[in-house]
């Protein structure tokens, strides 16, 4: 079976999701910890607040980093114009996670 593409389609798609992943590159994490940070002294909320904003950082950065490989993928198959659909899904299916 053959995944024929509307280009154009599948370039704004990419576009989108690329803006998304660029959107969440944007965003200030870190405030909200480090407002906290001294909220409840001398009861470790302290280095709770600091590890949640490590683990908030990271998971946003994966989730980043995901968008822009289904961009990569999405406009290499419009490109292509025309993709074996098992191939594109292989190759959405073989992105590597970040860890």
């Amino acid at each position: 079976m053959t995944l024929k593409v509307d280009p154009q389609a599948l370039h704004a798609f990419a576009a989108s999701v690329s803006g998304v992943a660029d959107a969440i590159g944007e965003w200030d994490i870190g405030a909200p910890y480090a407002y906290s940070q001294s909220a409840l002294p001398e009861t470790g909320f302290s280095d709770t607040g600091a590890r949640g904003h490590l683990a908030t950082a990271q998971a946003l950065a994966n989730i980043r980093q995901r968008l822009l490989e289904v961009t990569d993928i999405s406009n290499g198959a419009a490109d292509d114009y025309e993709i074996a659909e098992t191939d594109f899904v292989a190759a959405l299916t073989a992105m590597d996670l970040p860890r």
